[in-house]
């Protein structure tokens, strides 16, 4: 079942950029065909309106009136069939021409590449006709999911720690970036730095029977019947941030190319990569959700801001490595999620995730 999702994903992408590149060049071709028939109309009707005129002046007789109109009708077919065939060798050629870009990867103004070269599952191309050399100084928008856990300190990565007090499984991060990517020093260089605006989402889900409960300024995890009576469905505390990432991107095992007599990287590959780099960020809002269902069996949705218990300040580091489609990633903050007023035994988050979507402008 999964391979005929992908076979028919495949083919609908594929089918998809290419009805964007034939579509211009029919309606292209259309145009020229309509031109060249009624050019060659016009110069038809001359000759048949003079053809006419012969006959009312009684220059010729019905018989050669009729046996001119056949010829003068016959010659310009031939015309204008000679003239469109010229031009459906000129369709034939950008027919073959787009055929093979989108084979290779270089299809035109809005296409979907499934498993492409940018470290990313799928990916949608919106940046047109790019060349190799274009490809060294991109602008792209990600989207990225990744597993939460908390920490003791800014220099553990102990995944699944049992004293952090949440659910791995449970508790989530998505990011979303807006890029700029520049390659450092030539145009051979596999050396690039990768600057952006993003916003960030972590969602902690306590143990099970377990939720994050506000007294006064101060929150921590409490068993659930000190909320309130009934049956939990589930609970998590998220926070939200704007966030400023740095990187400094590394290829691998770079391959090369030459355009315009320039020899330079060719980014169009799925070439290994490493990255590293910083992020800083603003927390914009915190809330509290439990949401459970009474001793009447109703469904309630309790939600609260909480204010005071987490930092407003974030700052962190990000490791990652990519092959094609591919992009893993581990981040770790170094400035603590929470501060002295959440009674929660560790503070400091860590995620491990992967890059899912890349739009590139």
């Amino acid at each position: 079942m999964k391979t005929k999702f992908a076979l028919m994903t495949a083919l609908f992408a594929f089918s998809y950029a290419f009805s964007q590149e034939v579509r211009p060049e029919l309606r292209s071709y259309s145009k020229k065909v309509d031109s060249i028939v009624v050019s060659e109309k016009s110069k038809m009707n001359l000759e048949l309106d003079d053809l006419d005129k012969n006959y009312r002046e009684n220059k010729i007789s019905a018989d050669e009136k009729q046996k001119q109109r056949t010829e003068i009708a016959m010659k310009y077919e031939e015309i204008i069939n000679e003239k469109i065939n010229s031009q459906k060798e000129e369709l034939e050629n950008a027919t073959k021409g787009i055929v093979k870009d989108v084979v290779m990867g270089r299809s035109g103004k809005h296409s979907i590449e499934l498993l492409a070269q940018n470290n990313a599952l799928l990916t949608l191309n919106t940046s047109g006709n790019k060349t190799k050399k274009d490809l060294l100084r991109t602008t792209d928008f990600n989207i990225g999911f990744g597993f939460m856990n908390l920490t003791k300190s800014s220099s553990s990565l102990a995944i699944g720690n049992k004293e952090s007090g949440i659910r791995v499984g449970n508790s989530m991060s998505s990011q979303m970036e807006l890029r700029m990517t520049r390659q450092i020093g030539s145009l051979v260089s596999p050396v690039f730095y990768r600057i952006g605006l993003g916003y960030r989402s972590d969602s902690f889900s306590p143990k099970k029977t377990t939720i994050f409960t506000q007294d006064k300024n101060e929150i921590s995890i409490s068993d659930f019947n000190t909320f309130a009576e009934g049956n939990l469905k589930k609970s998590y505390l998220k926070n939200h941030y704007f966030l400023v990432p740095i990187d400094f991107v590394f290829v691998l095992n770079p391959k090369y190319t030459v355009e315009n007599n320039e020899k330079m990287l060719d980014n169009s590959k799925g070439n290994f990569r490493i990255s590293a780099g910083v992020y800083g960020g603003i927390r914009f809002l915190t809330q509290n959700y439990i949401i459970y269902k009474n001793e009447e069996n109703n469904r309630v949705k309790y939600r609260e801001n909480i204010p005071d218990a987490v930092n407003a300040f974030l700052f962190g580091g990000k490791l990652s490595l990519g092959y094609g489609p591919f992009n893993i990633f581990v981040k770790k903050d170094f400035t603590p999620i929470f501060n002295d007023q959440a009674k929660i035994n560790n503070k400091y988050g860590v995620q491990i995730g992967l890059e899912l979507l890349y739009v590139n402008f």
